[in-house]
């Protein structure tokens, strides 16, 4: 019998529910042919410093850089899930890879095989979909696991190369910038690019414009209103050039200069890759990224929708030509039933954007499965609703405006007046456009006046201005991040040219949402609404890569070509010890710069205001290193507050406010050991200093010693 190796307990399940014949045991199932276990995610991981030099447990920048001979060891509680692997291996004749088909899924399988040193012949499962038929048709259709094997270098590439930089840089900008700072080849770049958005915000200088609206009549004595232009700008940033204007035009004849009306054709979007999932759930609802990843994964687990950690939205022709039966299976929904009688499964193939089996590397695009969901939580409801509706939209026209268009002269100056209006709606009677709260209520479409034609004589009313002032940059939600991730850093709307930048992002889709949750877990970025903006630790590790010359690190174009050499080994474009190679060397130079930097003075600003007393026996407070202490010289002092506490800064205000109190305020944004969010006060006393909670409805306050947070190595 062959072991078949899944990726998680429910995959396991799915696939033993579609072959059948399986008995569950302790751990494994087994049937006349196989025999099936399952990991939990990453099994093994990379070894730390410490275990291969019990010297570099310490964090000093002599050490560095680290470059090990890779080794790799059990994560946390993964002992006994290899221990039921290596048993079962020894009663396999072969084994069969069904962890998830895409390049993190193949590390997790490689990983154990080697770890076992299982020596048995392998074939790979790659489906994009967890459906009956989908599996029984993958179990026919076993392939060769050397077919593979370049996507297993590409992941073993990518994480010994987040390993070196993670490790080193870490290491270096924590012993010269005092703390600690995680740092990251996706994540310090994605970081910059937040910083540097915020540093936008305040240059920012507003100026005050003003636009000029003029009310033209016709000789029927039908008025439309113009707005003033000149080489496509409307705003005028002197008041007095605008009021000249309204002076000069108000009660003069004009003429119309242009006239023109024509359909225009809007196809319907592309289907949902992962992130541009990600990207609408949190327009339409705030939806976090990690969140719609979430419930897109358990919508998966379910058999409801196809593989989502897809960077591809399109389709190839086989799963095309599945369509009729999953518009059948939708139709059992009762909000989609009478949009399902109404798709028509040839429209797909007319609109000549989605069947393009060029466009489809591992997985195509996110799709409904047609299986019938039965009771939904409301997050996953809204996003099984959405990717419904977008793949129901392929079988639909395109909706058609009406766009118009009048240029009206008077005198040397030009008003430009434009509408559109829709005509048919085709495939948004489906996905009609979201508003957000905000614009609820407002007009859906504009219209002109019938009979407006070049020539046509009018007059100008009157005119009147309409003050307005610039406005900065905002900042970043988790959708424009996903977005600007996408294409690293560029601002690009066009869904052409989005797709053109595929592959030369920060990050992956499976991994934009991590990297975003690991800002926020280690204290960079913070939500502010449903926007994110940069903490004080964030805007400080920014500051000292510059001062470093780490541009490396910054740059999200560079990140992004890393990202595409990576994809590149998975073709066999790029060779992976070349690009091992210069990864050693990129982190070299990392560490020459940090090690170059002359960080004199960079904490001068954390320092606490000079003459501060400790509350506990009234010594003078210092910092030292990590954290500030009492200085006292009578005898040694409780007194010692960690520059970070569970995550969450510690300032140089925090610190004067506990020391001039003897207590802070509320503090938001610490962390506890199992990831939950929690507020406290930090309090000093003979016992040192201490957490306290806010008081319940009965009791006094609880308080509790404050755990430092454990530093933890860089990530992506």
């Amino acid at each position: 019998m062959d072991l078949i190796v899944a990726e998680k307990p429910s995959a396991a399940k799915a696939i033993a529910e579609a072959l059948g014949g399986f008995r569950a045991r302790q751990g494994f199932y087994e049937s006349r042919d196989w025999l099936m276990t399952w990991a939990v995610g990453h099994l093994l991981e990379l070894c730390e410093p410490e275990d291969y030099n019990a010297s570099w447990a310490k964090w000093r920048l002599e050490d560095l850089p680290i470059v090990p001979p890779f080794r790799l060891r059990p994560a946390r509680g993964a002992g006994e899930r290899l221990e039921v692997i290596a048993g079962l291996a020894r009663r396999a004749g072969g084994l069969v890879n069904a962890c998830d088909a895409a390049r993190e899924g193949e590390l997790i399988f490689r990983q154990v095989v080697e770890h076992l040193g299982l020596e048995l012949p392998v074939r790979r499962l790659w489906v994009s979909s967890l459906t009956r038929e989908a599996i029984r048709r993958g179990f026919a259709e076993l392939r060769p696991a050397a077919d593979y094997d370049r996507l297993y270098r590409s992941a073993e590439c990518r994480a010994r190369g987040d390993w070196l930089v993670g490790i080193n840089a870490t290491r270096a900008f924590s012993c010269r910038a005092r703390g600690v700072f995680s740092v990251g080849r996706v994540q310090t770049p994605t970081l910059a690019m937040i910083v540097a958005r915020e540093e936008e915000m305040s240059a920012f200088v507003a100026r005050d414009f003003w636009e000029v609206l003029a009310r033209l009549v016709t000789p029927d004595g039908v008025e439309y209103t113009g707005r003033w232009t000149r080489d496509k700008e409307s705003r005028l940033f002197a008041r007095e050039v605008a009021e000249a204007v309204v002076g000069r035009v108000a009660g003069r004849p004009g003429s119309v200069e242009e006239a023109e009306e024509k359909p225009e054709k809007e196809n319907p979007p592309l289907l949902f890759d992962l992130t541009s999932l990600q990207r609408e759930a949190n327009r339409r609802w705030g939806m976090t990224a990690s969140a719609a990843l979430g419930a897109a994964q358990r919508l998966y687990e379910a058999k409801l929708l196809t593989y989502p950690r897809t960077d591809s939205r399109f389709l190839t022709p086989d799963v095309a030509r599945t369509a009729p039966r999953v518009i059948e299976g939708l139709s059992g929904r009762p909000a989609l039933a009478p949009l399902c009688a109404k798709a028509d499964p040839k429209a797909i193939y007319g609109h000549g954007r989605v069947v393009n089996a060029r466009r489809v590397a591992d997985h195509h695009a996110i799709i409904p499965t047609g299986a019938s969901p039965g009771q939904l939580s409301p997050a996953d409801a809204k996003v099984y609703d959405l990717v419904a509706r977008r793949f129901l939209v392929q079988f639909y026209p395109p909706a058609v405006y009406r766009a118009a268009r009048v240029v009206t002269c008077v005198g040397q100056d030009r008003f430009e007046t434009t509408a559109r209006s829709l005509v048919e709606p085709g495939w948004r009677v489906v996905e009609p456009p979201h508003r957000p709260r905000a614009q609820e209520g407002a007009a859906a479409e504009e219209t002109l006046p019938a009979g407006l034609r070049a020539g046509l004589q009018v007059t100008c009313a009157g005119a009147s201005l309409k003050a307005g002032r610039t406005e900065a940059p905002p900042r970043y939600t988790e959708g424009t991040l996903l977005a600007a991730m996408e294409t690293a850093g560029r601002t690009i709307d066009d869904e052409a040219l989005r797709e053109a930048m595929k592959g030369k992002g920060l990050g992956t889709p499976a991994t934009r949402a991590a990297i975003i949750d690991r800002l926020k877990q280690v204290g960079y970025i913070e939500s502010a609404g449903r926007q994110v903006k940069p903490t004080a630790k964030g805007v400080k590790l920014i500051a000292a890569a510059r001062r470093a010359g780490a541009e490396v690190l910054l740059s999200p174009q560079l990140t992004g070509e890393w990202e595409q050499r990576i994809d590149a080994i998975q073709t066999g474009g790029e060779d992976p010890a070349r690009f091992q190679r210069e990864i050693v060397a990129l982190t070299g130079g990392l560490i020459e710069g940090v090690r170059g930097w002359d960080a004199a003075g960079f904490d001068a600003a954390e320092a606490p205001p000079a003459g501060l007393k400790c509350p506990v026996c009234g010594g003078p407070v210092v910092l030292e290193g990590r954290a500030w202490v009492c200085r006292g010289k009578d005898a040694p002092c409780t007194f010692r507050v960690g520059t970070w506490i569970l995550g969450r800064r510690i300032d140089a205000a925090d610190v004067e406010e506990l020391c001039r109190k003897g207590k802070t305020r509320l503090l938001q944004g610490f962390r506890s050991k199992n990831g939950r969010r929690f507020s406290a006060r930090l309090t000093a006393g003979p016992g040192g200093v201490t957490f306290e909670f806010a008081a319940k409805r009965r009791g006094r306050p609880r308080a509790r010693a404050p755990g430092g947070a454990k530093p933890r190595k860089g990530a992506e």
